[in-house]
C-alpha cells in the first residue's frame, strides 16, 4: 500500500502521518509537490518512524506518484463539492470490501487547506470519506491518514486476535444438544413445559449465529448440556 500526500503544508502533519503509516504496517509514503519540506519538526513528530520518512519519495504529479498501483483511492470530507463527479464514493468502513483483490492500493490525501483538487479527485478510481459531525466535518490530515489505514489494516488482521472461535460443526452440535436437552426437560415429570420447542431451539440457533463463540466456551457448553440431558433422563 502507498500513502500519497498531495501538497502537504505542515511538517508536523507529514511527520505524524509517517508515524501512522508505521503503526499500521505501511512504509510507502509519497509526497506530491510538498509545501512542507521534511525537516527537524517532521522527524520529531515521526517518532519511531524516521525510516518511513527516509525512504519517502517526492513526485511532481499525482499520476507519477500512483504509477504501478492497481486502485487509486482519493479522500475527501467535502463529498457535496464533487457530487457531480463522485460515482464511487464509499465510507472508510466500507472501503476494504471495495478494493479487495484489486492489487496495490494508493491512498491519496489532499492538503490541509484545500483538500484534493477536482482534477485529482477525477484521477482516482473511487473516493473514500470519513463520517464525522456536521459542526466539525474535516479531520486533521494525519488523523485522516490514521483512520483510513486502521480500517484497511483491521480488515486484513485476524478478527479473533484473543481467542479461537468454535468451528461450524461444533456450533451445529451445540444446536442439536440444546434441542435434545430441551426435549428431555419437557419429558421429565414435574415443572412447566415449553410448548413450542422448535421456537426456542430456533432462538438458541440464531443467538449462536450472532455470537462469536470461543472454542473453549463451546466445550463448556457441551459439558453443561450433556449434564442437563443426563440429569433429565435419570428422573
Amino acid at each position: 500500500m502507498r500513502v500519497v500526500l498531495v501538497e502537504p503544508e505542515y511538517q508536523i502533519n507529514v511527520g505524524m502521518a509517517a508515524r501512522a503509516l508505521k503503526n499500521f504496517g505501511c512504509r510507502d509514503l509519497a509526497l506530491v509537490r510538498p509545501r512542507a519540506k521534511p525537516g527537524f519538526t517532521t522527524k520529531m513528530f515521526a517518532k519511531h518512524a524516521e525510516d518511513v520518512l527516509a525512504r519517502a519519495k517526492t513526485f511532481k504529479s499525482l499520476r507519477e506518484a500512483v504509477k504501478g498501483c492497481g486502485v487509486v483511492v482519493g479522500t475527501t470530507a467535502a463529498t457535496e463539492r464533487f457530487a457531480h463527479r463522485l460515482k464511487n464514493c464509499v465510507s472508510a468502513r466500507g472501503l476494504p470490501k471495495k478494493i479487495r483483490g484489486r492489487g496495490r492500493v494508493a491512498l491519496v490525501f489532499g492538503s490541509e487547506g484545500t483538500g484534493l483538487r477536482e482534477e485529482d479527485v477525477c484521477a482516482c478510481d473511487l473516493v473514500a470519506t470519513i463520517p464525522s459531525a456536521a459542526e466539525q466535518p474535516v479531520l486533521n490530515l494525519s488523523h485522516a491518514v490514521a483512520v483510513l489505514l486502521y480500517e484497511l489494516y483491521s480488515s486484513q488482521a485476524s478478527e479473533n486476535l484473543f481467542f479461537e472461535t468454535a468451528a461450524a460443526h461444533k456450533l451445529k452440535k451445540l444446536e442439536q444438544m440444546f434441542a435434545e436437552a430441551l426435549a428431555e426437560a419437557n419429558r421429565a415429570p414435574g415443572g412447566r413445559r415449553v410448548h413450542d420447542e422448535r421456537k426456542v431451539a430456533t432462538a438458541f440457533r440464531r443467538a449462536l449465529q450472532r455470537s462469536e463463540v470461543a472454542d473453549d466456551e463451546a466445550q463448556a457448553l457441551f459439558a453443561g448440556l450433556s449434564k442437563i440431558v443426563s440429569a433429565c433422563r435419570k428422573r
